[in-house]
């Protein structure tokens, strides 16, 4: 029983209990309609100053950003936040199909547009898992579509300059939305 209670330590020692530092930030963003509105991302503080940087510059730029509203406002549900084309930061969730929480759950991962921006997976029988599935006419990148995400997108850029990763360049999925730290 000694034993036992001993291992039970040991294991009880080496559990990690990461805690996530978050911040609200507020932005200008340009929307649809050409308007200035103010967004709302809660983020990581470790990406704060980098966000705050990216969409000062998106702004300048006039860059088009249809919504930015934390997920809570959607129920916390991605699918819909993302249907309406939210660009949001923090939401807890598990990477799809793993256990493992995602860089959204560490508030160091932002989707921006996502409807226009969806994640396509290609399954193994061939068919395309398209998230949103709303998301489904932008799947096909060669064509030209408002609020795109290229390589060649200032949005793509800002990111990459700021040491974000591009999920629209993965290889087992394409993530066009996603940027993360």
């Amino acid at each position: 029983m000694k034993r036992l209670t001993i291992l039970f330590l040991l294991v009880l020692a080496v559990v990690v209990v990461h805690a996530v530092e978050l911040d609200t930030l507020t932005v200008q963003h340009i929307d649809a309609n050409g308007k200035t509105q103010q967004g709302t991302i809660i983020c990581n503080k470790a990406i704060t100053q980098d966000l705050r940087e990216i969409f000062a510059e998106l702004y300048r730029a006039k860059y088009p950003i249809e919504r930015i509203r934390p997920i809570s406002e959607y129920g916390n549900d991605d699918e819909r936040s993302m249907r309406a084309n939210n660009t949001s930061c923090y939401c807890y969730r598990v990477v799809k199909g793993s256990t493992k929480l995602s860089k959204h759950a560490q508030g160091l991962a932002i989707d921006i547009n996502p409807l226009y921006n969806p994640c396509v997976k290609r399954k193994k029988d061939g068919t395309l898992l398209i998230q949103p599935v709303t998301g489904k006419p932008y799947a096909d990148r060669s064509k030209s579509f408002k609020y795109k995400i290229t390589t060649q997108d200032l949005c793509y850029r800002l990111f990459i300059q700021h040491g974000f990763r591009w999920g629209g360049s993965w290889r087992s999925l394409k993530d066009y939305q996603h940027f993360e730290k």
